[in-house]
C-alpha cells in the first residue's frame, strides 16, 4: 500500500472512533431528558429528585396544622401559636388553621372524620370520651377557668347584682347545656339555691331568652345589648373589655371542679410533630405566662 493510501486509512479509522464517542456522550444524556414521538420532553429524573427533597426535610415538619379548640380560647391561642413560631424558627412557616367551637361541636366533627391535629377542650368529661373511644392520645390538662356574669356597657338592663337575674322581665343569656359553659352555669345556679332562694335557679332560667352554642355567641349577644346579662367565662369577660361590665360569681357558688381544659393530639394527626410541640409550648412557662394575661388560671 502506498504512503497516501494509509494516511487515508487512518483518518477513517479516526472517524470512526470520534463518531461512536459522540453516540456514548448522546446516550448518557438520554437518561435524563427523552423526546418521545409527540415531540414533548419527558423528565424521567423528576421522580428522583423530589424523593431526594424530601429525604433532605427535618424530620416531623408541616406546613400546616389544624387545631380544634374551645371558643373561649379564640383570643388567646393566636398569641400563644404566633409565641410558639417566634420561639422555634424552625416551624416558622407553619400555618395554624384554628377552628373554635363549642366543645361538643368539636367532638362530633372529629367523630366524622374531620381533619383534626390538636383537639382543646373546655371539658374533662370530652377529653375523657374522645381518648377512651381511641381518636386522641392522652390528654393533659394545661389552664382552669371560672365564671361570671356580663352585662352590657352601661348596664341598661338594670341588673346590679347576682339576685337581680331573676327579677321578671330580665332578658338572659346562657348556653346550651351540651355546651361545657351552658353544664357549668347551670351548676352554678343550683348552688345559688342554698344563698339566694331554694327557687333561685328556676327563676333565672325561667328569664332565659337565649341558649347559644357556643360563649363568644353570648359574648357579643351582651355587647350588642341585646340581653342584659349572660353567663361567660372570666377570661370571655377580660377579652371583651369595656364592652362589657362584671357581676363577680363568688367562690362558693362556682363548680368543683373549677372549668378544667385538656389538650392532646389528635390520632389522625397530619402535622407531623408540630402537634405536640405546640402542646409542650403550651405548658412551658411561657405559655403559661399568656395564658394567665387573659386571666387563664394554672391547673394547680
Amino acid at each position: 500500500m502506498s504512503r497516501d493510501g494509509t494516511t487515508a486509512s487512518l483518518r477513517g479509522w479516526s472517524l470512526v472512533v470520534v463518531l461512536l464517542l459522540a453516540l456514548v456522550v448522546l446516550g448518557g444524556c438520554g437518561s435524563a431528558t427523552s423526546v418521545p414521538s409527540n415531540g414533548q420532553p419527558s423528565t424521567t429524573a423528576s421522580a428522583e429528585t423530589t424523593s431526594s427533597s424530601v429525604a433532605t426535610t427535618p424530620t416531623g415538619a408541616a406546613s400546616k396544622c389544624n387545631v380544634f379548640a374551645a371558643a373561649s380560647l379564640t383570643q388567646v391561642f393566636p398569641e400563644i401559636q404566633a409565641a410558639f413560631k417566634q420561639a422555634h424558627p424552625e416551624f416558622a412557616g407553619v400555618e395554624f388553621v384554628n377552628n373554635f367551637q363549642g366543645t361538643d361541636t368539636l367532638v362530633a366533627q372529629i367523630k366524622e372524620g374531620a381533619p383534626a391535629d390538636v383537639f382543646v377542650s373546655a371539658s374533662l368529661k370530652y377529653g375523657k370520651q374522645l381518648y377512651e373511644e381511641g381518636l386522641i392520645e392522652a390528654p393533659v390538662n394545661f389552664c382552669r377557668n371560672k365564671l361570671i356574669v356580663v352585662v352590657p356597657a352601661g348596664n341598661p338592663g338594670g341588673i346590679a347584682s347576682l339576685e337581680d337575674l331573676a327579677a321578671p322581665g330580665r332578658k338572659i343569656a346562657i348556653c346550651a347545656e351540651s355546651v361545657p359553659v351552658g353544664t357549668y352555669a347551670r351548676t352554678v345556679l343550683e348552688k345559688m339555691n342554698s344563698g339566694l332562694g331554694s327557687d333561685f335557679s328556676r327563676r333565672v332560667m325561667s328569664n332565659v331568652v337565649t341558649e347559644a352554642n357556643k360563649v363568644t355567641a353570648i359574648v357579643s349577644s351582651v355587647s350588642l345589648g341585646e340581653v342584659d346579662a349572660g353567663f361567660v367565662y372570666v377570661t370571655d369577660a377580660t377579652s371583651a373589655g369595656d364592652k362589657v361590665e362584671r357581676i363577680d360569681i363568688p367562690n362558693e357558688y362556682q363548680s368543683d371542679p373549677l372549668p378544667t381544659y385538656p389538650i392532646a393530639v389528635v390520632k389522625t394527626n397530619r402535622s407531623g410533630e408540630v402537634a405536640q410541640r405546640f402542646i409542650d409550648f403550651l405548658l412551658s412557662a411561657e405559655g403559661q405566662r399568656i395564658l394567665q394575661k387573659y386571666d387563664f388560671l394554672p391547673v394547680s
